[in-house]
């Protein structure tokens, strides 16, 4: 099958104009995956909060679209996905991410739950990569992977020329963030809010950088994690 690479910007597989014969086929494909992956944020988000009850209940509902997604999909795929050899294998992997995450929960084991549902986002980062589709998402990811290699790594003054250079790195990523948010979130006033808090974020670790105070840089660090993850579990 002849590979288009499919340009748009969306919440994660979202509605995009296609010039192939399946169109209408992978459009009814991106809202499926779009609302199983608003409830996988929200799954996500509390995890990462700790909060066992609502973390339940986005994974439950997770669970519940994709298996809905499943039944559509697993032996009709879109037809850009219709010659991918792991298609069948990624969608089985997706749903035994959340079978094992939600045990996790009921367990109690909310920080391994979270990491276990990170490999949400993996297995479909490497689906699109594979067929050659860009989303909105994966410039959310991608900004994602950048600033956990900040907040996982301790500050120390030596470490200033290091911040420094990630940062001009978060801020790239940020502005290819701005400039691919899909109209409909540009014209939504608490997507416009939550942008404007993810640079807010990053100016104040420039100013951070530029006082050279220690304390200030490290505060500012861990104050990416916070303006991103509201952006992210409310539209990415």
């Amino acid at each position: 099958m002849r590979k288009v690479i499919i340009i748009f910007v969306c919440l994660t597989f979202g509605v995009a104009t296609c010039s192939y014969a399946g169109e209408n086929r992978f459009q009814q494909f991106s809202l499926d995956v779009e609302k199983a992956y608003s409830a996988y944020r929200k799954a996500l988000f509390q995890t990462n909060k700790k909060n066992a009850e609502e973390s339940g209940k986005a994974n439950s509902m997770f669970l519940k679209q994709w298996d809905k997604l499943l039944q559509t999909y697993d032996l009709q795929p879109p037809e850009i996905f219709s010659s991918d050899p792991q298609w069948n294998e990624t969608l089985m992997n997706i749903k035994e991410i959340a079978v094992k995450s939600g045990i996790q929960i009921d367990e109690g084991t909310l920080e391994e739950a979270h990491e276990t549902l990170e490999a949400v986002r993996e297995e479909l980062s490497k689906l699109r990569q594979r067929n050659s589709v860009i989303v909105f998402s994966d410039h959310i990811n991608n900004y994602h992977e950048v600033m956990e290699g900040l907040l996982t790594k301790k500050f120390t003054p030596d470490d200033i020329d290091d911040v420094r250079g990630q940062l001009a790195v978060l801020q790239y990523l940020a502005g290819v963030i701005k400039e691919n948010a899909p109209q409909k979130y540009l014209e939504n006033k608490k997507y416009q809010q939550l942008q404007r808090g993810l640079f807010a974020s990053l100016e104040a670790l420039r100013q951070a950088i530029e006082g050279k105070d220690s304390e200030t840089i490290a505060r500012s660090i861990k104050m990416l994690k916070p303006a991103y993850a509201q952006l992210f579990v409310n539209f990415g």
